[in-house]
This record gives C-alpha cells, sequence and structure tokens, in this order.
C-alpha cells in the first residue's frame, strides 16, 4: 500500500501540468552549436543560413570578434554565437526588436542573419568585453567602444 501510495504521490508531482517546465539552458536557446573555431568561438547556424554563407564562416566571424578585441583592449574567451531569424530577436529590457542581443551568466551573443549580421557582431562583442572587464556590459551603451570599435572598417572573405 505504501509503494502505490508513493508511486501515486510521483504521478501527481510529476504529470501534466504538475509543474513548471525548465527552460532549455542558454538563456533558452540551448547550447548547441554547429562549429567550434580554431579560436574557441562556438556557432550556430543551422535553419537559419547555409554552411556556405559567409555569416556560417566562423574563422571570419572569429576575425571581426578578434579585431574588436584588439580595438577595444580588451581579451575574453572567443564567445558562443546564435544566428537567428531576422525579427527573432527581442530584448527582453525593452520588449523591441534588436538585430543583435547579449546575454551573461552564461554568455551568448545572439545575432539576426540581416544585412546587419557583421555590425551586429562587433556591437554584441563590445557589451561582452565589457562585461568580462569591468563586470558591467554598457546597456545604455556609454562606452565609446562602441563607435570607435563597432565602425571599424572589414573585408568580406
Amino acid at each position: 500500500m505504501g509503494a502505490l501510495l508513493a508511486f501515486l504521490l510521483l504521478a501527481a508531482l510529476g504529470g501534466c501540468g504538475g509543474g513548471a517546465e525548465q527552460q532549455p539552458p542558454c538563456h533558452g536557446y540551448g547550447c548547441e552549436h554547429d562549429v567550434e573555431g580554431p579560436a574557441g568561438m562556438r556557432l550556430r547556424y543551422a535553419a537559419v543560413v547555409e554552411p556556405s554563407d559567409p555569416r556560417a564562416n566562423v574563422v571570419f566571424l572569429e576575425q571581426l570578434y578578434q579585431m574588436v578585441e584588439d580595438c577595444a583592449g580588451i581579451q575574453a574567451p572567443a564567445p558562443f554565437v546564435i544566428i537567428e531569424k531576422e525579427g527573432a530577436l527581442v530584448s527582453p529590457l525593452d520588449g523591441l526588436p534588436h538585430n543583435g542581443l547579449y546575454y551573461s551568466n552564461p554568455d551568448l551573443i545572439l545575432i539576426d542573419d540581416s544585412a546587419w549580421t557583421f555590425w551586429s557582431l562587433k556591437h554584441e562583442a563590445v557589451h561582452y568585453l565589457l562585461h568580462h572587464a569591468l563586470g558591467n556590459s554598457d546597456p545604455n551603451h556609454t562606452s565609446s567602444l562602441f563607435v570607435t570599435c563597432v565602425e571599424l572598417p572589414f573585408a568580406m572573405p
């Protein structure tokens, strides 16, 4: 009889609607990645862009990130980057659509597949680097690095 009661209690607690569903890790996006670059950047692009697309070229994205690191004078491990469909990124801070977002703990850079992809990566890399250097990602964009390091020209691969 005790075993039956224990079974019924477990079924009630774990059954449909019995508890809140756990959000996937990495801020609800999951931590799976399609490729890891030689410098350690993890990138997920599948279902959004094709492997032949420059936005799926992790070595090129690592070069852009390195360019921002060099400009800022801040080094941090290469970030985890996910490319999402244009219009899919909505900031939890202001509820507005964005071309890129940065989350900390764990670190995650989200960029969309629009024409702004490379600019967005550099912009979010500044947030990421500031967070690593200062413990504050500067959500109000007061750092001059948002101008000097994001607007650097680059050549497409």
